[in-house]
């Protein structure tokens, strides 16, 4: 006999491998699961192989629970069992109560897989008949599916409720009193309990293996009309709310999810059971590992079902209420989402109007622009994009390069590597909650009501156009162009490219530009992300989100010299005011001290201090509200330049008066010049249009 350590999460023994020793619990607690139906505690002082004989398989896998320690014995015969309990007669009575329990925990065991298996074949055969019903209102033709009308429920072996089961009942009832008074008396009663324990351990793991066999083999055979069945289902409910104005009630919304994605049978009662677990959780946003481990494992299954279902999505045109509720918002049961929320959320997606540009949409949409080619997918954590993540893989000898030009345009793979790393990261980076984000809609994460925070594409189009009309130039940036036939070997214009924003499917509290660009082409869109409920003031968030894509914008133009003052820029001078403010002559005390305190609060990143001043910029200065120091408002009005409405109600402003004055006689000078330039054009080739870009440039000069 020797002592072993298992720590918590330890796989002792899996499925299928032979039985060849006995482990005694001395302290901490194992699992005997199935990862599905079957889940058997094994507490201090059971034995651990007991209910096998030598030579035979683990039915199922045994799983530390906690940290534990273990006496390890050879088992080479049933006598083996009898001389451990002998040669442990300390402990022996702790071992015979204990292994009492365990198999008093497999009795328990069957009497629910019974039940479960009972259930599954009673419900699966009055679904089949409401099918033949459901298929009729449709006026669609019932498929047949031999193996659910030949299907009948197991008989019970009578183990659960037998003169055994009652044996072993009392037993554990009067366990207090057999430790004290009647197993210390003589070791041979704590064997004889252990091994008759053991003995009717047998028989019920033997049956509770064969249901849990019959579950899943009934699963795996009716799966084709369980999705059968949901999608005439979700046909049948989809026309009767289309015809009646009230809130239909939403139920079984994950099994309709789940029989429209169709995935792996594991994928899908691990998700079940995930779920199940999350929702009778009461403190979901608890530290311990059991629920961190909780938590990952419900993000791993929601995003494998999304991706699953989205495939299937773009192969049928019907698409249920519930799916769709599940791509927009992440709902997935409708009481963790609660009844209330549940209906705002049905409402919400049938009365869903999409973005008429086509740059404000959904994570679903956005996957389907890139299905359809209209789009590519945004960068990786590695801030490699589609191009340069194949060119790694090919790199590191991964993939060949025959396989890269396949994947290249490979439609499911692009699908697939967005959703495992844009969606995953930017899903829990905008939702707020890094600790204790699960990707579910929950009714404990809302925190405002949804219809006060839903960021629909009308409500952000406002916003982006309230700030466009400040801003004008906010998504202009320079572009080169050659036109040989008049001679322009280089032309740099500048042009607008709108960005694409992408509602996230969760409430949270965090919007954030992902890229500025899209591969190393600067005249591509940049990706935004933020939560479809917002429960932060949404207008400032896309304010600040903007003045990120300036701050990268400017740098990717600048490339490394993105800080030479030698090179004017927006980063540049915005660096060298932050860097050497003290110096700064045209600065006072106060507004020093008031500067080295934002510095502070930004941890002394530039970017920061320089959004949260072009939000006030935005939001106030505009307006004449004065909240930036004079050195702030000079670089941005150089840079971030009013659109000419707010220039000219700012044009007695005695703080923006000498800013207009050198700008309109900077901004004239430029205008002639392309004036110049275009009659030159003109006069050079008098019968031909002259190029849209340097019309344009000039129209661009005169905002």
């Amino acid at each position: 006999m020797e002592k072993t350590k298992a720590r918590k999460g330890q796989i002792l023994h899996k499925k299928g491998e032979e039985v060849r020793k006995l482990e005694i619990v001395l302290l901490g607690a194992l699992r005997m699961t199935d990862g599905g139906d079957v889940d058997v505690r094994l507490g201090s002082g059971s034995v651990a192989g007991a209910i096998y004989l030598p030579g035979d398989t683990y039915a199922f896998d045994y799983v530390a629970s906690e940290d534990s320690t273990l006496a390890v014995v050879d088992y080479t015969s049933e006598a083996d069992l009898a001389e451990a309990v002998n040669g442990m007669v300390a402990i022996a009575p702790a071992i015979a109560a204990a292994c009492m329990e365990h198999t008093k925990s497999l009795l328990d065991a069957l009497a629910a897989i019974e039940e479960g298996a009972t259930t599954l074949c009673k419900d699966l055969k009055y679904n089949y008949n409401d099918y033949k019903f459901l298929c009729a209102k449709i006026q669609m033709p019932p498929a047949q599916f031999v193996f659910v009308e030949a299907l009948a429920a197991p008989e019970s072996s009578g183990l659960a409720s037998g003169w055994e089961a009652d044996i072993v009942r009392a037993f554990c009832g009067q366990a207090p009193a057999l430790k004290k008074m009647f197993y210390p008396l003589e070791p041979g009663f704590c064997v004889e309990a252990v091994m008759r324990a053991a003995e009717t351990g047998r028989r019920v793991r033997k049956e509770v293996e064969t249901l849990a066999a019959f579950i899943r083999d009934t699963k795996a055979r009716t799966a084709d009309f369980v999705k059968a069945f949901y999608d005439a289902k979700s046909r049948v409910d989809t026309g009767e709310r289309g015809a009646s104005d009230d809130t239909p009630a939403i139920t079984d919304a994950l099994d309709i999810i789940l029989a429209f994605a169709d995935v792996k049978p594991e994928i899908e009662e691990t998700f079940r059971k995930d779920i199940k677990k999350y929702t009778d959780t009461t403190d979901r946003r608890a530290k311990s590992a059991e629920m961190r481990q909780l938590r990952s494992s419900i993000a791993e299954g929601f995003y494998e079902i999304y991706e699953a279902a989205f495939f299937r999505s773009m192969e049928t045109s019907h698409i249920p209420a519930e799916v769709r509720m599940f791509f927009l918002f992440g709902f997935v049961d409708e009481t963790l989402a609660g009844i209330a929320n549940t209906a705002a959320l049905y409402h919400t997606a049938v009365a869903w109007e999409n973005d008429p540009d086509g740059h404000i949409l959904p994570m679903y949409d956005w996957l389907a622009k890139i299905y359809r080619g209209e789009a590519m997918p945004s960068k990786n954590e590695f801030d490699n994009d589609w191009t340069e993540y194949l060119r790694e893989e090919m790199r590191t000898g991964a993939i060949s390069q025959q396989k890269m030009n396949e994947l290249s345009h490979d439609a499911h793979a692009m699908i697939s590597f967005e959703i495992h790393n844009m969606f995953t990261s930017a899903n829990k980076v905008t939702n707020g909650q890094f600790a204790s984000f699960v990707p579910v809609f929950c009714a404990t994460d809302v925190t405002r009501p949804l219809d006060k925070c839903l960021a629909n594409p009308a409500r952000i189009r406002a916003i982006f156009d309230k700030i466009l009309d400040i801003d004008f130039s906010c998504f202009y940036r320079p572009a080169l162009v050659s036109f040989p036939e008049f001679g322009i070997q280089h032309f740099v214009y500048n042009t607008e490219v709108k960005p694409y924003l992408i509602l996230m499917p969760n409430f949270g509290s965090r919007g954030l530009m992902w890229q500025e660009i899209e591969g190393v082409k600067k005249t591509t869109p940049a990706h935004m992300v933020l939560s479809i409920f917002h429960s932060e003031d949404l207008e400032s968030t896309i304010v600040r989100m903007c003045a990120q894509f300036r701050w990268e914008m400017c740098r990717r133009i600048q490339g490394v010299r993105y800080t030479d003052i030698t090179e004017p820029s927006l980063t540049a001078e915005y660096t060298n005011y932050l860097q050497f403010y003290k110096k700064n002559g045209n600065l006072s005390s106060d507004m020093k001290d008031r500067i080295k305190i934002m510095l502070q609060k930004a941890r002394n990143d530039y970017k920061n201090v320089f959004i949260a001043d072009y939000e006030m910029y935005i939001l106030n200065e505009a307006f004449g509200l004065p909240r930036l120091n004079k050195i702030t408002r000079e670089i941005l009005f150089r840079y971030c330049t009013l659109s000419k409405k707010f220039r000219k109600s700012l044009s007695a402003n005695p703080q923006f008066q000498p800013l207009l004055e050198r700008w309109s006689v900077t901004q004239g000078a430029k205008a002639h010049g392309i004036d110049l330039f275009v009659k030159k054009v003109k006069k050079m080739k008098p019968e031909e249009e002259v190029p849209l870009e340097i019309m344009g440039e000039a129209a661009f000069l005169r905002m």
